[in-house]
């Protein structure tokens, strides 16, 4: 049984030394993804930060208001022109 229990002793060795070659491979690999999204999460920071902005937010919402009126009223314009050109057509059609 001794042989045995070194059998066992020596491959839980080797499967320990397994485990921490390909943790350390995978350690790597993190540490390289990492360092590729550290542009990112500088500009993630930085946009963040600006937008969070008390300024920013109220000159935001000012010209998306100011946007949304001027669109309001070209839709409407746009609905009284297509009105009027539709009175006209059955105007010109009843005379037909």
């Amino acid at each position: 049984m001794s042989d045995r229990l070194r059998e066992l002793a020596e491959r839980q060795e080797a499967l320990q030394r397994r485990c921490s070659a390909q943790r350390d491979a995978i350690a790597g690999e993190v540490a390289s993804i990492e360092n590729r999204f550290v542009t990112v999460d500088r500009s993630v920071a930085f946009v963040r930060s600006t937008l969070l902005n008390p300024v920013v937010l109220v000159a935001a919402t000012a010209t998306l208001l100011f946007v949304g009126r001027l669109r309001g009223l070209g839709f409407i314009g746009r609905l009284f022109l297509l009105g009027t050109t539709a009175r006209r057509l059955i105007a010109t059609a009843r005379r037909l």
